[in-house]
């Protein structure tokens, strides 16, 4: 009885043994698979910042571009053309007719100022923080004067709802993509209506741009690989927002933004 009762302690022994090492080795994987899983997560956080500092750097420098092109648009076009009337006026001066020289210098002193507001408007246009400045309805708001301006489209901007910061970051992003639809808009849609909405609930930022052009087959844009769609759902996700676009040929075309709303902070330097 003695040898089987040593038998059984050995055996219970050994049994406990083999389960502690059991434990200490599922204790040794998980911490292993846990301390791995944490460094993919590190290389993840790191690679999806490096990506959203890209896309941010590259934004700012695509706004700069545009706003440089709206320059050169405006000089030739706008203050040339105030600058030739202006000159025009003065060679034209009869100091003989005292009332037909009075009306034209009154007339050329208001061409002087608006082309000095013009001048003044530009040159606060080229500062490349502007944007994160005045904020993104402000950007929106200089867009539509600008399509206005043109003549060819009728363009309105309607805000609903509440007045929510935005980070400076996320605004840019969200600036270069309403640049990038406008862009495709002018180039492509053969619109003249072109309706932006501003929506901001508590907890989401609704943004949606609606035209009245000839639509495309949105099947095949996304199979095609288009990189102007490509770039804007990039941008997206970037700032965790949703993207859509509804479109079909002769029905015009609508994109909408919605950015969920965290509790705004104010910016530290990364």
């Amino acid at each position: 009885m003695q040898f089987e009762s040593k038998n059984e302690l050995i055996t219970i022994f050994f049994a406990g043994i083999a389960v502690l090492l059991l434990l200490l080795g599922y204790i040794v994987y998980f911490l292993v698979f846990y301390q791995k899983k944490q460094l993919e997560n590190i290389e993840n956080q790191k690679n999806q910042e490096s990506r959203f500092q890209k896309t941010l750097l590259q934004s700012q420098l695509e706004i700069k571009e545009q706003t440089l092109r709206h320059l050169a648009y405006e000089l030739h076009d706008n203050l040339g053309q105030v600058a030739s009337l202006i000159k025009i006026n003065l060679n034209t001066l009869q100091l003989d007719d005292r009332e037909k020289s009075v009306q034209k210098i009154e007339d050329t002193k208001e061409l002087t100022r608006q082309l000095i507001t013009d001048l003044k408007s530009l040159s606060v246009s080229l500062n490349g923080d502007l944007i994160a400045k005045i904020g993104l309805l402000k950007g929106i708001e200089n867009e539509v004067t600008r399509l206005n301006k043109t003549g060819q489209f009728i363009t309105e901007l309607k805000v609903e709802g509440l007045s929510a910061p935005l980070e400076e970051s996320t605004t840019i992003i969200l600036y270069r993509m309403v640049q990038e639809v406008i862009n495709n808009i002018v180039k492509h849609s053969e619109a003249k209506r072109i309706e932006f909405l501003v929506n901001t609930s508590e907890n989401l930022f609704t943004l949606v741009i609606r035209d009245d052009g000839v639509g495309f087959n949105l099947e095949e844009k996304v199979n095609s690989g288009g990189s102007g769609l490509l770039n804007l759902q990039s941008r997206a996700k970037l700032i965790h927002a949703q993207f859509s676009i509804q479109s079909s040929p002769g029905v015009g075309t609508k994109i909408c933004i919605e950015l969920p709303l965290i509790p705004y902070a104010e910016p530290t330097n990364r």
